[in-house]
């Protein structure tokens, strides 16, 4: 069975299914790429960065230091959680549409029996079982990677954020260690 014809079975919300199963998969090769890049030298990327703000800020009062340090680990989180939204959003959704599919093709299969009166043909009745279980199917099966790829991407950038929070105070204490001493 060819891609086209097992979306045409599922009736019209299969159509809205596959278009979201098109957005997750580019959102989760685009961030596989983003962290696989990062990976290897994700302390080379991430550290060369901040030390580059740090040089741009040294000169500057602790405090502002610690401002613009904190502000570009900011920015270097929601630059590794861009698009992850999307995922989150697939993840809530497709279930519902889902079982909307399945609400749907119920209702056909009932509309088919209740029209065709003392004569209950089968082949009406599955016919609509059939669109509601492979809706529901459909749903799941781009719902669950996307919610896995979500939690999965979301811990990494737990880790990293805290690798870099961790890069931040030891570069303010260290800072403020050259501080006192040159008070002294």
């Amino acid at each position: 069975m060819k891609l086209i014809q097992f979306i045409n079975l599922g009736g019209p919300i299969n159509w809205i299914l596959a278009v979201m199963l098109c957005f997750c998969c580019c959102q989760i090769f685009e961030r596989l790429f983003y962290f696989g890049q990062t990976f290897h030298n994700t302390k080379k990327f991430y550290l060369s960065r901040m030390l580059r703000k740090i040089d741009d800020v040294k000169k500057f009062p602790f405090s502002e230091k610690k401002k613009e340090l904190q502000k570009e680990v900011t920015l270097i989180y929601y630059e590794m959680n861009r698009g992850l939204w999307l995922l989150n959003f697939i993840s809530a959704v497709a279930p519902s549409l889902g079982l909307l599919g399945t609400v749907t093709g119920l209702i056909g299969a009932f509309q088919g029996l209740a029209g065709s009166g003392s004569q209950v043909n089968i082949q009406d009745l599955s016919g609509g079982i059939w669109e509601a279980m492979l809706t529901t199917a459909f749903g799941m099966v781009i719902s669950i990677p996307s919610l896995f790829f979500y939690r999965t991407f979301k811990r990494i950038i737990e880790k990293r954020t805290m690798r870099l929070g961790l890069l931040v105070d030891e570069e303010l204490a260290e800072s403020e260690t050259s501080g006192e001493a040159k008070n002294a």
